[in-house]
């Protein structure tokens, strides 16, 4: 009994995105919401966010449908 598990594939738009936001140099917050566009089944660009704080982020994701997030937070430890 062989099946064949089917994986969605990422958009290579969206990989290239990634890799851009993973080694930014700004230091604000920021996210990128992607979601998996069933048709294609691949998981692609939603939209992006550049200086928003975790509660505005927060209020953005819709409530009953499911979203990948990659974010950065600029947290300063002050003593």
């Amino acid at each position: 009994m062989s099946d064949s598990l089917v994986v969605c594939e990422v958009d290579p738009e969206l990989r290239e995105k990634l890799r851009k936001f993973r080694f930014r140099k700004e230091t604000d917050n920021a996210a990128i919401i992607m979601k998996v566009d069933k048709d294609r089944q691949m998981v692609v660009l939603e939209e992006e966010f550049q200086n928003i704080s975790p509660d505005e982020l927060k209020m953005e994701l819709p409530e009953r449908q499911p979203r990948l997030q990659a974010g950065t937070t600029d947290d300063v430890c002050r003593e």
